[in-house]
């Protein structure tokens, strides 16, 4: 019954996003209109997924890859849901749909093939759950940030063609993904700071691999932010910089 919660949730989000994408390119005035409720139910069924494999293992379900993908996408629609609306972001579902489909088609693939199956703890260790989930959440904010540095290189296109489409009007203001672009990349650096420093009061510490992992995307993500408040980066440049930073993170999800 996971699996097919999880199958729901993905064909969600690309029925989410195929409509979006018909209604925008139809003319509709709101193409992002359905993007909020689809994207609730979406957040149902990965929620439902989730409970199942943590009462299967008895912790937080993160003990394979194909759960951590799930875990980091439905950060990723959680965050949306909250965020998106207050940082004026009215096409992020549109955008974000299409990853959260293809980190769950690889999760679905995955546990298809190879699910490992059920891995309780000898003890439950509540530090391990708080860096687990602060962590994963991190990478859902700085998913969104790289979602948002998007859509502001596409705004730049659009506005330097001088022959801006359908899509442009559709856009939030380029100042307001700037600004969203920073704010994400914060609240992902914070979250994942908090994740760090509870590793270290674990019961086992991670492995070396693992506090380095994340020691990397810690620090690739402080750079980015230092060197940002100290010479205010073009917006184009952060908008590649965070695109370019969470595959670098991405990359590192085989080692947490």
């Amino acid at each position: 019954m996971d699996l097919l919660h999880l199958i729901l949730a993905t064909l969600a989000f690309l029925g989410g996003f195929v409509l979006a994408a018909v209604s925008w390119r139809r003319g509709s005035e709101r193409p992002h209109g359905l993007s909020i409720p689809i994207a609730v139910v979406g957040l149902v069924f990965q929620t439902l997924f989730l409970h199942e494999r943590g009462q299967l293992h008895g912790r937080c379900p993160i003990t394979n890859g194909a759960e951590v993908l799930v875990f980091v996408s439905w950060s990723l629609v959680i965050l949306y849901l909250a965020l998106g609306r207050a940082f004026r972001l009215s096409l992020l579902g549109l955008f974000s749909m299409p990853m959260v489909f293809l980190l769950q088609l690889v999760a679905i693939v995955y546990l298809a093939v190879a699910d490992p199956g059920a891995r309780p703890p000898t003890r439950l260790d509540p530090w391990l759950e708080l860096h687990a989930a602060m962590s994963l959440l991190a990478y859902g904010a700085f998913g969104l940030a790289g979602i948002a540095g998007v859509m502001y290189l596409v705004q730049n296109r659009q506005l330097k063609s001088h022959r801006p489409g359908r899509l442009f009007y559709s856009l939030p203001p380029i100042r307001h993904l700037a600004t969203a672009l920073v704010r994400l990349l914060v609240i992902g650096a914070a979250l994942l700071s908090i994740g760090i420093v509870a590793a270290f009061f674990m019961d086992v510490r991670p492995s070396p691999l693992h506090l380095l992992a994340s020691g990397a995307v810690w620090l690739a993500y402080a750079l980015l932010l230092a060197v940002h408040a100290w010479r205010r980066l073009p917006p184009k440049r952060l908008s590649l910089s965070a695109i370019g930073a969470f595959a670098f993170a991405l990359a590192t999800l085989a080692a947490l």
